[in-house]
């Protein structure tokens, strides 16, 4: 055969018998390169190594049967018996082990190192699968990272994933954007969206969705949930739950409900709680709720607002002197009583709240009534009180009915002005004593002059 190819190396039985214009080969081992027309810098090292190709083109094919299929495949690596074996158009992919990307044929810019990394894998692109048997039966999936024995082991579809671990990611098959790094994480996973952090961490799951567990062992229990934020050692539900979170070691004891938070330690559910909870959060070291709807902080702790030193179960400090740093927005000076009673909570002198009894304080002396029983008290005639009382219904200095209903009244100043009023009554009582005295007096008097 005519051949004006140049500068190539061709070593054993019928290697490089057909080359015709390829150059600067190298092609060593029986049948290496056999059907080489046009490919040039190729280097074919082994049996039948590189023994299709014909056009394919800076390529490296390293053991028994490497890249054998290729035809027009280029800037390929294959180093290890049968690895790429059947890539017939791949390029840029790197295959390093005995059968790494045997059954190759189009995919491209793939990175397989280890025995039967991506065996299967057919027209897979921009994966790369590090570790025995990693990506096994991956076929099309693409833009895949797999790292450990068995990694992604049955994916076959799957894209965008990462698995880095043994057997992590071992049984997804067509899932994506999933990340699954640590010895056995997301095992069971089918479903997309999915990251797991840590030793079996979301061994369990199967179907459910758009989870993230940091911590090994956790996810337990959990199969089909989704939406679910699990960080520390074995925290999870009890069983399937969703859009829940839980933060620290072994939280979500006891719970399977959906919509809660729990953060501490073992933080979660109580034991005895009717189940399942809603919307329940749980905060702090063996903090533990039990109904819905409901927030628990602590487990026999003080909570501190505006302190870092809370003395009781709930310590709030203001800002401002003179000011509790509490706001009731719908209860208000004009909300309406609901009830009547004699008892009420107060503040004691540390500022604690604490049953309270009624106590009338003033803050000036002349806010009280005893001037009444001072020099030059300006007394009404009881004939004008009359007269005031005629024409509005209630004594003077007195707020009337209406009053009281559109204004209300401040408690210690009503006390002063119904003591004033007794004061001025017993005024009048002594002023009338004294008339009665002297009335009696002269009728004494008039009887001694008979």
């Amino acid at each position: 055969m005519t051949s004006s190819g140049y500068e190539n190396l061709f070593i054993g039985f019928r290697a490089g018998v057909e080359n015709t214009t390829g150059f600067y080969n190298t092609f060593l081992g029986l049948n290496a390169g056999s059907s080489n027309i046009e490919g040039d810098r190729n280097t074919f090292l082994g049996h039948q190594a590189g023994f299709a190709n014909t056009t394919g083109v800076c390529n490296v094919f390293v053991g028994g049967g490497a890249g054998f299929a290729n035809i027009t495949g280029h800037e390929n690596s294959f180093i290890g018996t049968c690895s790429g074996l059947l890539n017939t158009t791949g390029s840029w992919n790197s295959f390093i082990g005995h059968g790494a990307g045997h059954k190759n044929t189009s995919g491209n810019a793939n990175t397989f190192v280890g025995t039967y990394a991506g065996l299967n894998s057919q027209q897979g692109s921009n994966n790369a699968f590090i570790g025995y048997q990693s990506g096994y039966y991956n076929q099309s999936g693409s833009q895949n990272v797999f790292v450990g024995q068995n990694a992604g082991f049955q994916n076959f579809s799957g894209s965008k994933n990462a698995f880095v671990g043994h057997q992590a990611g071992y049984s997804n098959f067509a899932s994506q954007y999933d990340t699954y790094v640590g010895y056995q994480a997301g095992f069971n996973a089918r479903a997309d969206s999915n990251t797991m952090v840590g030793f079996r961490a979301g061994y369990v799951l199967t179907t459910g969705t758009s989870n993230t567990y940091f911590g090994a062992g956790s996810g337990k229990n959990n199969v089909t949930g989704s939406r679910n934020t699990f960080v520390g050692r074995d925290a999870g539900p009890d069983e399937n739950t969703d859009d829940n979170v839980y933060v620290g070691y072994a939280t979500g004891q006891h719970d399977r409900g959906s919509q809660n938070t729990f953060l501490g330690t073992e933080a979660g559910v109580l034991a005895q709680a009717p189940q399942p909870l809603h919307n329940a959060t749980a905060i702090g070291a063996h903090a533990q709720v039990a109904v819905s709807n409901a927030v628990v902080l602590g487990n026999q702790a003080n909570v501190g607002i505006g302190t870092s030193a809370p003395t009781a179960r709930l310590h709030v400090s203001s800002d401002q002197a003179d000011e509790s740093g509490l706001r009731l927005e719908k209860l208000t000076a004009s909300s309406p009583a609901r009830t009547t009673t004699d008892q009420f909570l107060t503040v004691n002198e540390r500022g604690e709240v604490v049953k309270g009894r009624y106590r009338i304080q003033i803050s000036q002396v002349a806010e009280w009534s005893d001037k009444v029983f001072a020099p030059g008290y300006p007394l009404m005639p009881l004939d004008e009180v009359a007269a005031f009382v005629k024409a509005n219904q209630h004594l003077p200095h007195v707020p009337s009915a209406e009053q009281v209903v559109k204004q209300g009244v401040d408690a210690a100043q009503l006390n002063a002005k119904l003591l004033e009023k007794i004061e001025e009554l017993t005024l009048y009582l002594i002023d009338q004593k004294n008339q009665i005295n002297q009335l009696k007096q002269e009728v004494a008097d008039l009887k001694a002059r008979r």
